[in-house]
C-alpha cells in the first residue's frame, strides 16, 4: 500500500470510529446475492442499477485497458474545494486534503492534475498558494464576480499587473490543456515550461467563447509557465497538465465557495459553468449541487429540484454520467435544523430515482447530525472527513457495476 494510501485511510478510519453509532456507515451488504449479478454496494449507496453508469463503466475500462484517460469531474460548493481540510481552512495546502484529491488517491493511476479558477480563497481574502501550494504566490488573482457564473466561482485573472501565471503539478507531465475565455478586447498569453522558449501563443481576442489550448513538451517533472504576451487582460478557466504515455484517471475538483444549486445553471455565456462543464465533458461527475448552502439559505425544494435537473440534463447530452451526492451535516442551531437538511436530501435522493441517476448519501452515512471528530467547524469537513467521504466515493467509483440494495 503506497503511504498517501495509508494516511488517508488512517484518517478515515480515526474520524469513522467516533461517527455516531446510528450511522449507516458501510453497513454489512457484501453477503447478499443480487438477482441478475452485480456486487452489491453497502447502505447509503442508492438508485445504483448497474446500468446507469455506463458511460463511466466504459471509460474506466478503456483507462484499465491504456487506451484512453478517464474524466471524474467533482461539482459542488466549498465542501467539494477543500475549505476545512486543515486548521487553517484556508490555507496549509487544503486542496490537497479535499475529498476529491483524496478520491484521486484511492484510484490506481489517479491524478489531481489539475487546477481551476475557483472563489475560495479570494472570496475570504486568503492566499492561492497557500490553499494550493502547486500555484505560485505571484500572478493568480482570481476575478470572483458572483454573476459571471464560470466554473468553481472564478477566472484566472490576467490582469496587467500580473505578468505571469506558475503552476507545478506533483506528477511528470509531457502535455498541458489550459481552457480560457475568449472574448472581444482580451489579450495574448504563451505557454512555457521552467522558463524556456514558448511552447505556444494562444491570441484571446475574438467571439465570445470557451476554448482549449493544448501545448507538448519533454516529459518530466516541470513548472508550467503562462506569460501575458500583452497588456490585455486574459481569463483562464483553468489547466491540466498530465503525461500522455500514462493512462490516468483524472479527478477534477470544481468546487466554489458559497455555491447553491442556481449558480451552476447560468448559461448567459460558453464559459457559464452549464456550457463549460458540458464542454469539457467528464465522463462522470458526482454533483454535490452545494445542497448545503441550498438548505441554509431555505431555497425552495421545487426551485433545487428544477436547477439540479438542468444540470443532469446538459452532462447526460454529451454522454457524461451523473452521481448525486449530499453533503456532510452542518451544525443545527447554527445552520438548518436537522429535519430540514434531512428533507433536502430525501429530495435529492427522490431525484436521483426520477431522473435514473445514482445517489450517495453522505449526510446518511455521517449519522445525521453534526460530528465534531470529522469537521473542522460547524459546516466544513475536517481532513478526516474529507478522507471519509472520499472513501465511500471510491466504493462505487473503483465498481461501476456494482449495485445497490435500493
Amino acid at each position: 500500500m503506497r503511504r498517501r494510501e495509508f494516511i488517508a485511510g488512517a484518517a478515515a478510519l480515526a474520524a469513522y470510529m467516533q461517527l455516531p453509532k446510528q450511522s449507516g456507515v458501510l453497513a454489512a451488504a457484501y453477503g447478499e446475492v443480487l438477482p441478475g449479478g452485480g456486487n452489491p454496494l453497502p447502505t447509503g449507496f442508492y438508485n445504483f442499477t448497474g446500468s446507469n453508469l455506463i458511460n463511466w463503466q466504459r471509460a474506466s475500462a478503456a483507462q484499465q485497458r491504456g487506451e484512453a484517460d478517464a474524466i471524474i469531474g467533482c461539482l459542488g460548493d466549498s465542501t467539494v474545494a477543500g475549505q476545512g481540510a486543515a486548521s487553517n481552512e484556508l490555507a496549509s495546502n487544503a486542496k490537497s486534503l479535499s475529498w476529491p484529491t483524496q478520491l484521486a488517491r484511492l484510484i490506481p493511476n489517479g491524478s489531481w492534475s489539475s487546477v481551476w479558477g475557483d472563489n475560495n480563497v479570494s472570496a475570504a481574502a486568503g492566499d492561492l498558494h497557500a490553499f494550493d501550494a502547486r500555484l505560485h504566490r505571484a500572478g493568480w488573482a482570481v476575478s470572483n464576480t458572483r454573476a459571471s457564473g464560470t466554473l468553481c466561482g472564478g477566472f484566472f485573472h490576467g490582469q496587467p499587473s500580473a505578468t505571469s501565471h506558475s503552476f507545478t503539478p506533483t506528477n511528470p507531465v509531457d502535455t498541458i490543456e489550459v481552457w480560457y475565455a475568449r472574448s472581444p478586447g482580451s489579450g495574448r498569453f504563451t505557454i512555457d515550461v521552467d522558463g524556456g522558449p514558448s511552447l505556444a501563443v494562444i491570441d484571446c481576442a475574438g467571439a465570445n467563447a470557451f476554448m482549449k489550448a493544448t501545448a507538448s513538451c519533454t516529459p518530466g517533472h516541470h513548472t508550467i509557465n503562462l506569460p501575458k504576451a500583452d497588456a490585455n487582460d486574459v481569463y483562464l478557466t483553468g489547466l491540466r497538465c498530465f503525461n500522455s504515455a500514462i493512462k490516468e484517471v483524472s479527478v477534477y475538483n470544481l468546487g466554489g465557495c458559497r455555491w447553491g444549486s442556481a449558480d451552476f445553471v447560468i448559461d448567459s455565456y460558453p464559459w457559464n459553468t452549464l456550457p463549460a462543464i458540458a464542454a469539457i465533458a467528464p465522463n462522470l461527475v458526482i454533483f454535490q449541487a452545494g445542497i448545503i448552502n441550498d438548505w441554509d439559505d431555505r431555497i425552495p425544494l421545487s426551485t433545487v429540484t428544477s436547477n439540479m435537473t438542468k444540470v443532469i440534463n446538459a452532462l447526460k447530452s454529451v454522454n457524461c454520467d451523473v452521481i448525486l451526492m449530499s453533503g456532510a451535516p452542518s451544525e443545527a442551531g447554527v445552520y438548518a435544523s436537522y429535519p430540514t437538511q434531512a428533507a433536502y436530501v430525501a429530495n435529492m435522493k427522490s431525484l436521483a430515482y426520477a431522473a435514473n441517476v445514482p445517489f450517495i448519501d453522505i449526510w446518511g452515512l455521517f449519522g445525521g447530525t453534526w460530528n465534531s471528530f470529522a469537521m473542522n467547524d460547524s459546516l466544513h469537513p475536517n481532513q478526516s472527513g474529507y478522507a471519509l467521504i472520499a472513501g465511500y466515493t471510491s466504493t462505487a467509483i473503483l465498481d461501476p457495476s456494482a449495485r445497490s440494495l435500493s
